[in-house]
């Protein structure tokens, strides 16, 4: 399903934002000019992945909790590959963001 969230200028650059697509709430970022999708709850104790800071050069995020370090891309954890995030597909359209889930 096509869910169109915001527009580009709706996320800034090196953050991310939380969004509704039907019943799931997703995590958008914006990292180096592109955007990155996953589910907005971290797997370990359910914080809010929106509020994590992005870093090592924009293709890291953790968690505003406890730190634990996820693949923007991917949503593998970075040093433990049995714990990942969903992550979604998202693409732009004009200054549209579109996410499918």
């Amino acid at each position: 399903k096509e869910y169109v969230i915001g527009k580009i200028d709706d996320i800034p650059e090196g953050k991310g934002r939380a969004f509704q697509a039907g019943r799931a709430t997703v995590a958008v970022f914006r990292s180096n000019g592109k955007f990155y999708a996953m589910a907005n709850r971290c797997v370990h104790k359910g914080a809010s992945m929106c509020e994590g800071e992005i870093t090592n050069g924009g293709t890291v995020v953790r968690c505003p909790w406890h730190n634990w370090a996820f693949d923007i891309a991917t949503g593998e954890h970075c040093y433990d590959q049995s714990e990942k995030i969903r992550t979604y597909e998202i693409k732009t359209d004009g200054d549209q963001v579109i996410l499918y889930a």
